[in-house]
């Protein structure tokens, strides 16, 4: 359900009289998310991923989130209230030490890897076609890996399905009737880019990564173990 943050009125000229304005933000869950205006700051710690902000003063609204290694943020301008602000704040996948990129908007695919199921490579980023989903081959040796984090933008409405799958075989990954090792589904808005994270930190040896035959309409940017 997430969290809901009603941060209080001053006395800043720029007070909004009539009530509050609502920034709604979507990020990795776990991380830390900080709203933030001046000396105005509010933080939830390790969210679920979902949090509204309820602030009372117009003006540039800075959204940051963190989640003890990756660091991103957001801004939005808030001019009235009774505004609705929506917000999807992923994490940039620039590989830091103890991460490997599968995929990066910066390079493509990793080299060695390629693109099975029903997806294409568009410049860097993956493409579901058809009715979608994908795995990379070969399979990827997850031993001394935590999670594993795509990024990606939501290209029409959400997908209901698991976004991201991780599983001993390709049918584990790509078939719904089969139940994957771990998947996580995507949740966001339509054209911001965002991210979700899978904890694998109990799976040794190697597995595949995707997405399950559906139609999961993403631009897949990034693909990153850590």
């Amino acid at each position: 359900m997430g969290e809901a943050i009603f941060c209080r009125k001053g006395v800043s000229a720029k007070n909004m009289a009539d009530g509050y304005a609502i920034i709604s933000v979507r990020y990795p869950a776990m991380s830390d998310c900080r709203c933030e205006k001046g000396g105005c700051a509010y933080t939830v710690k390790k969210g679920t991923g979902a949090s509204a902000f309820a602030v009372s003063e117009s003006g540039t609204w800075t959204v940051t989130i963190s989640d003890g290694t990756h660091t991103n943020s957001g801004s939005v301008n808030i001019s009235a209230a009774g505004e609705i602000k929506n917000m999807q704040i992923g994490y940039s996948f620039s590989p830091v030490s103890g991460e490997t990129a599968l995929l990066s908007s910066g390079s493509g695919l990793a080299s060695g890897y390629s693109l099975c199921g029903n997806a294409r490579m568009s410049g860097n980023a993956i493409r579901e076609t058809g009715d979608g989903g994908f795995w990379l081959s070969p399979a990827v040796d997850l031993s001394g890996y935590s999670r594993v984090t795509v990024s990606g933008v939501l290209q029409s409405a959400a997908s209901t399905q698991s976004i991201l799958r991780v599983g001993s075989t390709t049918d584990k990954v790509y078939n719904l009737v089969q139940t994957p090792e771990r998947a996580v589904s995507w949740s966001g808005f339509i054209g911001l880019e965002g991210s979700v994270t899978l904890d694998v930190s109990a799976l040794n040896g190697t597995y595949y990564i995707g997405s399950a035959l559906v139609g999961n309409n993403l631009e897949i940017t990034g693909i990153v173990l850590s």
